[in-house]
């Protein structure tokens, strides 16, 4: 997908995903979590490699780009990515006059409906009424 900054998304070529699998591996053989403060070890399946610069912010596919996360720091990362991309293409948009034009609504919006009942007002019945 083609972002505002005119660039298709570049995933992690598979070498760079091998020597990243290789770095997180090391030194017992364990596959660990690289985030900064987590190191928990990662079972089959649960590996992410995250763009530690993201590539919508111009983080290149490269090794020293790529983190071995765990799915919880992914997860994690992505609240924290996600805004800042909104928020660049935001300024982007506003900067090029890319908004969309904002019209008022011109119609005269819904009628209002009866009350609701309330446990606070008491039921009136229809044999109660006449």
């Amino acid at each position: 997908m083609t972002s505002l900054r005119g660039h298709e998304r570049k995933e992690f070529p598979q070498s760079v995903r091998k020597a990243a699998f290789r770095r997180c591996c090391q030194p017992d053989g364990i596959p660990k979590c690289e985030a900064p403060g987590c190191g928990k070890v990662i079972r089959a399946g649960h590996l992410r490699y995250e763009h530690l610069d993201p590539d919508g912010l111009g983080g290149e596919p490269t090794l020293e780009n790529c983190g071995a996360w765990c799915d919880v720091c992914s997860t994690a990362k992505d609240k924290i990515d996600n805004p800042r991309m909104a928020k660049a293409d935001a300024v982007l948009k506003k900067s090029f006059g890319l908004e969309p034009s904002r019209q008022k609504i011109r119609s005269g919006g819904f009628r209002k409906g009866r009350p609701q009942r309330t446990a606070s007002r008491p039921i009136v019945r229809h044999s109660e009424q006449t």
